[in-house]
């Protein structure tokens, strides 16, 4: 009865130490609050405008094929996160629609 007692104590023992390094040694990750997420998914379809408006900058036929495909496919893409609206949507669309490069 003792020695189980005593395996008892050293496993709430351990497992207490367990709990404290976890707490205060690793790091968790922080939560993004809904304003961040948005902005970085709107970035991230800003920056692949960009790079598919620069890859086929000089043919324009395969640019626009290119581009309304990309509008069509982040249209859809963005109608089913639960952060967006239409309206906002429609923006993004609108703001993605006038991305230029030099």
């Amino acid at each position: 009865m003792n020695e189980l007692l005593n395996v008892i104590l050293i496993f709430l023992i351990v497992f207490a130490g367990y709990l404290l390094l976890k707490k205060y040694f690793f790091i968790s990750p922080k939560h993004k609050n809904k304003e961040d997420k948005k902005e970085e998914i709107i970035k991230a379809y800003e920056n692949e405008m960009i790079k598919i408006l620069s890859e086929n900058k000089q043919n324009n036929d395969l640019l626009l094929k290119k581009k309304k495909e990309f509008l069509i496919r982040a249209n859809q893409e963005l109608s089913m996160n639960i952060y967006f609206d239409k309206t906002e949507i429609q923006q993004i669309v609108q703001r993605l629609i006038n991305i230029k490069i030099d």
